[in-house]
């Protein structure tokens, strides 16, 4: 994929019964990868508030292997980083677990000693190649609709993608009521971008909190999503604005922080040099697949108001300038992009309360929030409306 980022704080970064679980204990992880660069690889547990580091080494040689011990109170998501910025997801409970593959190539991973991983990756294998195939009819969708293919052709083909993205998100929820492993289950329900559509699956939730009623994972991801129900139900302009489920530190009506980083050529760029234009502010990455295939409806609601007193901040939270860069060319995005390359380290995430990617924010030209996380059509209605 992209990789669908985790609507967990990776910021960044994510079953019959109860007694499937594994208690706590001791694990330990061997791991051993072709093209591993030298440096630090640590090994961080992944929650819905934060990112703590568990163990860390340091690969001095080309041995491309490594091992991680200790206790693990329960089963839970994890991450093995590297000096690189690629990781590996993993669902880690007690007991040997063995890893082997190529870090140019993680979409193949061998794992033994551990069936949560096995499942996990092979769930984001499926993820990868069916982004990459929606995101590849995106594009020829788009295509067809920048040369004026009459509407007799083209709506058919619009409805048969929307069609198939709707059977593509309805697929992690059939995941997560299907799976035997708690963290597999809440990452699964944390690719879905939509608050509305987790509402309408609530059942789900409900499944999981009475399969795995012990795990903490579990019991943050209900916890998370009961606020995010009150916060819709309180606020009748939540569907319209995107829903703000990854946005807990801008909201609607208010005017966010402002702050300052660099374009690719090192220019420095400030969110308050945009005042008086509308502006979409929108948090991005080389490597994720669904802000790669969100990034044609962002170029043609661009060309299509770039005149109207509106245009795009990108703010990428790539690590490698030549990825960064790569993509913008791709992409064709003709607006100011912006990035200090520090991944979900930089310091907008928590200023912006950033917990998953693509996500924007639309401003006013008195720099106030007039709408958050706005998608294909959702976009373009809102320019529509307010650029008259």
């Amino acid at each position: 994929m992209k990789k669908y980022f985790l609507g967990l704080s990776v910021a960044a970064f994510l079953a019959g019964c109860a007694g499937q679980q594994q208690e706590k204990g001791e694990f330990k992880i061997d791991g051993h990868f072709k093209n591993m660069p030298l440096g630090s690889v640590v090994l961080e547990e992944l929650t819905l508030d934060n990112v703590k580091v568990v163990d860390s080494t340091n690969i001095k040689d080309a041995s491309g292997s490594f091992t991680f011990k200790g206790m693990v109170p329960e089963q839970g998501l994890y991450r093995i980083r590297f000096t690189n910025g690629k990781f590996i997801l993993l669902s880690l409970d007690a007991g040997d677990m063995k890893l082997e593959g190529d870090l140019d190539n993680l979409e193949n991973i061998k794992v033994d000693g551990s069936e949560p991983t096995q499942e996990l990756q092979q769930f984001l294998a499926d993820i990868s190649k069916q982004s990459v195939k929606l995101t590849e009819e995106m594009r020829q969708l788009d295509s067809l609709h920048q040369i004026k293919t009459p509407d007799s052709i083209l709506q058919p083909k619009i409805q048969d993608f929307q069609r198939r993205e709707k059977e593509f998100e309805t697929s992690f929820f059939i995941t997560a009521d299907k799976t035997k492993y708690p963290a597999n289950a809440v990452f699964a329900i944390s690719q879905v971008r939509n608050g509305q559509e987790i509402i309408a699956h609530k059942q789900v939730l409900t499944n999981m909190e009475k399969r795995f009623p012990k795990n903490t994972l579990v019991k943050s991801m209900v916890d998370r999503i009961s606020q995010l129900e009150k916060g819709m139900g309180s606020d009748s302009t939540g569907a319209a604005n995107g829903g703000e489920e990854a946005s807990i530190a801008v909201k609607v009506n208010e005017s966010p922080a402002n702050f300052t980083l660099p374009d690719p050529s090192g220019k420095q760029v400030s969110l308050s040099s945009f005042r008086g234009k509308f502006v979409l502010v929108d948090f991005w990455a080389s490597w994720c697949g669904p802000c790669r295939g969100e990034n044609p409806n962002v170029v043609k609601a661009y060309q299509t108001y770039k005149d109207k007193n509106f245009t795009v901040l990108g703010v990428s939270l790539d690590k490698s300038k030549d990825a960064w860069v790569a993509a913008i060319k791709q992409d064709g995005l003709n607006w100011t992009q912006v990035s200090d390359l520090k991944f979900w380290e930089s310091a907008v995430v928590n200023m912006y309360g950033i917990n998953a990617i693509p996500s924007n924010f639309l401003l006013d030209p008195q720099g106030k929030v007039i709408g958050v996380n706005l998608r294909g059509p959702e976009l373009e209605a809102k320019l529509k409306q307010v650029l008259k």
